[in-house]
């Protein structure tokens, strides 16, 4: 059967490929015409432009060839982070099913902050655990919405405000004994506050379809103030918030007793692996200044100049 990937990346493969030989062979012909003008009697004149192209043009292969040179940081294969970081001494033998389905709804933005985030250790415990990227979302989007729908169910939404239930209230304990015995879809949003807000604001269809729900006790997050600065203290994160929900709508379950302390768990290790490499990394910028960076690339780019046309 035909790939319809592979004609695509064949020929981005093929591109590059192409590019990078008629670099070298352009820089190839440049050093054999300096090497025949060094060698021979005869002269030979460049344009004042060429010659500082010619020598950005040796600078930026020799850019490309360090950044091609470069080796990446190596990846856990288990738990898709950085062997520094990695958490699964912290993670369950096999993925933990309970009766309660977890969707997350996720930010764009938040999923480029994966350094702190607890979404994905989340996949890594729990085996009904879908995760959905977008700004806004529809009810067309999510085949898991719609089958609750169907079966007259009506999913749950993590998000406090007034027509919330508070899950540990004195209505929440009979909301919760009502839901015990059901499959529930529970829904999290994950992004910062504003990100949260902006998601409902545009998402009016599935979040009207909603139950939301929310927590009254003020839980301290796992989270270190060092790493990251929640609004409120009892803020969580969007894993504590999961475990918590899960211990209220299956209170009797063994297995969401198992998943809370897992996920917990992993979050714990996922914190001290942080603190440990914070702890021990070299305070130097990662990245220099731009100003450094072009007064490097300026200064090798004379150098290169000087050595060709001396």
């Amino acid at each position: 059967m035909h790939d319809p990937l592979a004609t695509p990346m064949t020929f981005i493969g093929w591109r590059s490929g192409c590019l990078r030989l008629i670099e070298m062979s352009f820089l190839f012909f440049v050093c054999l015409a300096l090497q025949l003008h060094r060698t021979h009697s005869f002269s030979m004149s460049y344009d004042p432009n060429m010659k500082t192209k010619i020598a950005s043009s040796v600078a930026k292969t020799e850019r490309r060839e360090r950044e091609r040179s470069h080796v990446g940081r190596e990846i856990c294969i288990g738990c898709n982070r950085p062997t520094p970081l990695c958490v699964c001494p912290s993670l369950p033998e096999k993925l933990i099913e309970t009766s309660t389905s977890v969707l997350i709804l996720q930010h764009p933005r938040e999923r480029r902050r994966r350094s702190l985030s607890t979404v994905p250790l989340m996949p890594l415990v729990l085996e009904k655990c879908s995760l959905k990227v977008g700004y806004q979302f529809t009810l067309e989007d999510i085949n898991q919405f719609t089958k609750g729908l169907r079966r007259g169910q009506r999913p749950l939404l993590m998000f406090p405000g007034p027509d919330a239930i508070s899950l540990d209230g004195s209505d929440g304990a009979e909301f919760a004994q009502h839901l015990e015995n059901e499959e529930q879809l529970l829904i999290l949003i994950d992004g910062t506050w504003a990100e949260a807000k902006r998601i409902i604001m545009q998402s009016p269809e599935l979040i009207d379809s909603c139950q939301k729900i929310q927590f009254q006790s003020e839980t301290e997050s796992i989270y270190p103030i060092q790493l990251r600065k929640e609004p409120e203290k009892h803020c969580l994160s969007t894993l504590e918030s999961c475990a918590h929900a899960l211990m209220i709508l299956e209170p009797s379950s063994e297995r969401a007793t198992k998943a809370k302390k897992f996920l917990e768990g992993s979050m714990k290790c996922m914190v001290e692996r942080r603190l440990d490499v914070s702890d021990s990394r070299d305070r130097a910028p990662r990245f220099s200044r731009p100003n450094a960076k072009i007064f490097e690339k300026n200064r090798r780019r004379h150098q290169i100049k000087r050595q060709l046309f001396s």
